[in-house]
């Protein structure tokens, strides 16, 4: 188990001092929960934090070994992954506390524990609420800026070798410098073997995702592929790379749809 000098006090003060304490917490806010995963949100004092919970369970064990996959170990990998995230440049959370406990390699429970980020609004909901009808001008140069950020960001990560995985305006945070922040990185991947199918899976994430914005264009789409590449022509490898972006999207909706159904099926969903 690790915790950060900056935060011990803090947690000392909510009772969180030895691994059973995190894994126990019943306090905080439940935010989600997933088939051997939860997240709750703890106010300390003036300070919130969310604490994410991983547990063995079966089915997604053996869904892994199906599909020749070793078992993540949650809580270490997004540790790690927050620290090379924060190495490449893109701005994210402040990770604050972790522990895991395995047997024999594999995870049998974990947790990690990152600080929230104030005042910050995922990416979706700023431009659904604040972006619709008619734009002002002042209105689509922010827009504008978001969408060559969101470029930049994504080319930073793929340059450099990592791929989200979960890749959806929803896990950009908007600060009040309007600053963009990547949160979730759980899944991140370094270096896969397959960089160019994780590549496709991120974009089109990306892509899907701004599909259900209504204030983002198929100009927007544009701007946002010439702040990835970094010029506005497209080579013959990029224009190949853009039309395989768009089959893996459709295939993302398809898939989409039944991922729900089966949530809602095993009560995680209303």
């Amino acid at each position: 188990m690790t915790v950060t000098e900056e935060a011990r006090s803090a947690l000392e003060a909510a009772g969180l001092t030895r691994f059973n304490d995190f894994m126990g917490y019943a306090g905080g806010t439940h935010i989600c929960h997933k088939r051997g995963r939860s997240t709750v949100r703890l106010q300390i004092g003036e300070r919130a934090f969310f604490l994410k919970r991983n547990r063995f369970h079966w089915v997604e064990f053996l869904k892994g070994i199906s599909r020749l996959r070793l078992p993540v170990r949650g809580a270490l990998r997004e540790w790690r992954n927050i620290a090379k995230v924060r190495a490449v440049g893109v701005p994210t959370v402040m990770a604050v506390a972790f522990g895991e406990r395995p047997l024999l390699g594999i995870e049998t429970c974990s947790f990690s524990m990152t600080e929230e980020l104030y005042d910050c609004l995922p990416l979706d909901q700023v431009l659904n609420t604040g972006f619709s009808g008619a734009l002002s001008r002042e209105q689509r140069q922010r827009k504008r800026g978001f969408i060559r950020q969101l470029g930049e960001l994504a080319r930073r990560l793929h340059e450099n070798g990592l791929y989200h995985q979960d890749f959806y305006l929803s896990h950009f945070f908007l600060g009040p410098d309007d600053v963009l922040h990547l949160i979730d990185l759980q899944r991140v991947l370094s270096n896969p073997l397959r960089a160019g199918h994780f590549r496709i899976k991120d974009l089109a994430q990306l892509n899907y995702a701004a599909g259900r914005v209504s204030c983002l264009s198929r100009t927007d789409r544009l701007r946002f592929l010439s702040a990835y590449f970094g010029h506005s022509h497209l080579t013959v490898p990029e224009r190949k790379l853009v039309k395989a972006v768009l089959a893996k999207t459709a295939r993302i909706a398809r898939h989409d749809i039944k991922l729900l159904a089966r949530r809602r099926r095993r009560g995680e969903l209303p």
